[in-house]
């Protein structure tokens, strides 16, 4: 059985149990009003996901897909809260009922609460990476994720830049899910990356092919960023490798399939020398193999948000087994990011957005 699977079998039992549990604890007389929103709540937000139609340009359909998406996230986190506590009240028959209905509430939208304002902020990671034959070290800021659109604007972006200024990078990594509504395809907004006096590099993530492609990579690429398709660029004594969204290979599975594109079969067909140094940038953290096998030197990815929030943060693992952080197979690095912004529930509880600093120094000769 599948997250997936698993993920609609919680959705369907919560719209019986919630409404049904709450009934008893609270005293309510009718659970049929419970029953339809919860119902709507799960059912209208799926709806708005699977349908795509939250990538429109439309300000109302956006304030509704994150009104729904922090009410999903509530209920969900009510039916764990009141599945946890019904063996109390079958075994202990004085323990008051009420409280433990209202109580189940209260946590739940403290934790939803709490959430949503964690995720209005971000943090500032550095990462010193020793490479063989650098000449020089070189700094990348490494922004996987930023999700432009009915969540993120011009302000956050404008925070992000900021970060990017502090830094004082030689470059700037986009990569991929820069973008995720249409609401964002807005040339004021993109005009703001001409602040940055850093190379800028793009690469394309799974969202980017969800809404107007052609319009994004366009204001992408009169915003003055370079946008790398499966191509190598050398700058400051690096072949830079930006892959297209693309599958390990032709045997993984992949949920958020964009095109038949392998890096099994892609990456050998970039030539590049061999000697120098190689970083290789791919929105999802898959085929580190075969970075390895090509003689890559540090691989950057995002994608995972790190499983954004509770229980994503618990399960991601078992989709994504490098989903944060840094690893390491043979001569590869490969480094995740977290991501700078949010996609789905406006949350992050237990992870958190991120913009990376890459520091590749110099690797010291082996004695």
């Amino acid at each position: 059985m599948t997250l997936t699977m698993i993920a609609w079998m919680l959705m369907a039992v919560s719209v019986w149990y919630v409404p049904f549990r709450l009934k008893n604890l609270l005293g309510l007389r009718r659970r049929w009003p419970l029953a339809v929103f919860t119902a709507a709540v799960l059912g209208g937000y799926m709806l708005l996901l699977h349908t795509g139609i939250y990538v429109l340009d439309n300000i109302a359909i956006a304030w509704i897909y994150n009104a729904l998406g922090l009410l999903f996230v509530f209920v969900i986190y009510l039916f764990f809260l009141l599945a946890a506590t019904h063996p109390l009240t079958a075994l202990v028959k004085r323990i008051p009922k009420r409280p433990l209905g209202i109580g189940g509430i209260v946590v739940s939208a403290f934790f939803v609460a709490l959430g949503f304002i964690n995720a209005q902020s971000f943090v500032v990671t550095h990462h010193d990476i020793a490479v063989n034959n650098l000449a020089q070290p070189v700094r990348i800021v490494h922004i996987p994720d930023i999700h432009l659109g009915a969540q993120r604007g011009e302000a956050y972006l404008n925070r992000i830049l900021d970060a990017i200024d502090e830094q004082k990078p030689d470059m700037v990594l986009y990569n991929g899910d820069l973008i995720d509504s249409n609401i964002a395809l807005k040339p004021g907004l993109f005009s703001l990356f001409r602040r940055v006096r850093a190379e800028q590099y793009f690469t394309t993530g799974n969202h980017e092919y969800y809404m107007d492609t052609g319009g994004a990579l366009q204001l992408i690429a009169d915003a003055g960023i370079r946008i790398l398709r499966s191509e190598m660029i050398e700058t400051h004594g690096v072949q830079l490798i930006g892959m297209e969204y693309m599958n390990a290979d032709r045997e993984t599975r992949d949920a958020h399939m964009v095109n038949t594109l392998t890096i099994q079969e892609e990456l050998p067909r970039i030539a590049r020398e061999d000697g120098k140094p190689s970083v290789l940038a791919h929105h999802s953290p898959v085929g580190m193999k075969y970075a390895a096998e090509g003689n890559i030197d540090l691989m950057l990815s995002g994608h995972t948000h790190g499983g954004q929030f509770f229980p994503g943060t618990a399960l991601v693992k078992y989709r994504f087994p490098m989903y944060r952080g840094r690893y390491r197979i043979g001569g590869v690095t490969l480094l995740v990011s977290q991501g700078a912004g949010t996609f789905g529930p406006w949350m992050r509880l237990g992870a958190r957005n991120e913009v990376q600093v890459v520091n590749l120094i110099p690797a010291k000769p082996e004695q």
